[in-house]
């Protein structure tokens, strides 16, 4: 295969050369090549983190305001480069965003964390070590998941933030952001659930497993591979291809969607691990990005970011790849994986005040025949993920008003579904 432009690497050229230096010295003592995607599928478990960043000392505070992201160029990209004692160092307008790498290296362990880092045209609202994510869109103001602070800094900042924007909507947080909005006398209600797989006893042994362990298998029979690969040792373009068939089933309005979900890079970005199914001639049909979740500045676990399948793939495609891949973190030692928002999915609403009016409309459109079947399988996307035994946590949307209708039709329109 061929490799993917130099500008695409994470690393400046010294340290990529370094990097390349080690996996070779230790693909020989490993007896494999380095220069080439080793297959999970068909072999043993090995550890393997082409872009592990180690710890800076910490940044300088910005003042308590909110900074613009319009500046931004791919940090996480061609801009990001790598002392040789570790640390990183960002050239031009990406300087300005070292405070919120530090920030999300030392707090962002939750699935729409790194999300909040690196999406473009994002805003950030700042106090002291830690920020709030978050977008306008036609006199709204619309905050990304949760805010990237320390404990002792959490509630101040939310505070502040309302403050200036004091009618502002938070969508996809958790329990701990709801809970401190409270006291402004949110309404709050779920809106979906996340799953959570805790690595440390976690197996794929046992009846539960057995349709996920199938998967596998009769990927493996029929000479399917599953690699970790990086854009050196996998063309773009052909990624790409993968991913353009894709969206010719999906019905939104933009080609990339936003906002909640990152759009798609063809290029490597710093911890972001990506697994590919391969055909029986090798061709790409199937691949999974996974997000890194941070804490205390260093990789806990994986967030399952983008998933994109070609037409041509087998039904067993998605629950193979997710299986390698945390067998993988798995003999990492990694802590969790998250597999990420399932719309609408099995409500509750007994935790806060809620807004009862949504709370009916949520349910209706969860299990509405019409919206599975012609805009998008909520019932199918949920019970695929509950096939994974993980732990399920809510996840909310808070707003101070009653009536949501603009709302929700102006974060529809953000996130580009229409």
């Amino acid at each position: 295969m061929k490799s993917a432009p130099a500008s695409n690497s994470i690393t400046s050229t010294k340290a990529a050369t370094a990097e390349a230096k080690r996996v070779e010295s230790t693909s020989r003592e490993n007896g494999r090549d380095a220069s080439q995607p080793r297959s999970l599928l068909n072999s043993p478990v090995k550890a393997f983190s082409p872009f592990s960043m180690t710890q800076t000392a910490p940044l300088a505070t910005p003042q308590d305001s909110p900074v613009s992201a319009d500046q931004t160029s791919n940090i996480l990209t061609s801009s990001a480069r790598l002392s040789p004692q570790g640390d990183l160092f960002l050239s031009g307008a990406a300087a300005s965003q070292t405070h919120r790498l530090n920030a999300l290296r030392n707090y962002g362990d939750f699935t729409l964390a790194y999300n909040t880092a690196v999406q473009e045209h994002l805003e950030y609202f700042w106090y002291n070590n830690g920020y709030i994510a978050y977008s306008l869109r036609k006199g709204n103001v619309f905050v990304l998941g949760d805010p990237v602070a320390s404990d002792e800094n959490y509630q101040p900042l939310i505070d502040q933030f309302l403050q200036k924007y004091p009618h502002a909507t938070f969508v996809q947080i958790s329990s701990k952001t709801a809970h401190a909005l409270t006291k402004h006398r949110f309404y709050i209600n779920e809106m979906g659930i996340d799953t959570t797989l805790h690595l440390k006893d976690y197996s794929f042994a046992g009846k539960a497993m057995e349709r996920i362990r199938y998967a596998s298998n009769w990927l493996k029979k029929r000479g399917y591979q599953i690699i970790e690969a990086d854009y050196k040792q996998i063309q773009a373009a052909e990624v790409q291809a993968v991913s353009d068939q894709w969206r010719t089933t999906r019905r939104v309005r933009r080609p990339e969607m936003r906002f909640l979900n990152r759009p798609i890079r063809f290029a490597d970005e710093l911890d972001v691990r990506k697994f590919f199914l391969l055909d029986p001639d090798g061709k790409i049909v199937s691949f999974f990005y996974f997000d890194p979740l941070y804490r205390d500045g260093k990789v806990i676990g994986y967030a399952t970011a983008i998933k994109r399948r070609h037409h041509e793939a087998p039904i067993y495609a998605e629950q193979g790849i997710m299986r390698i891949a945390v067998e993988q973190f798995i003999s990492e030692g990694m802590e969790e994986v998250k597999l990420g928002l399932s719309p609408l999915a099995w409500l509750e609403n007994k935790t806060f005040r809620c807004n009862r009016i949504m709370h009916y409309s949520f349910c209706y459109g969860f299990n509405a025949w019409w919206v599975n079947r012609y805009f998008y399988n909520l019932k199918g996307h949920a019970q695929y993920k509950r096939h994974f035994k993980g732990v399920e946590t809510p996840l909310h949307y808070a707003s101070p008003v009653l009536f949501n209708d603009i709302r929700i039709a102006s974060l529809l329109r953000l996130t580009g579904v229409y």
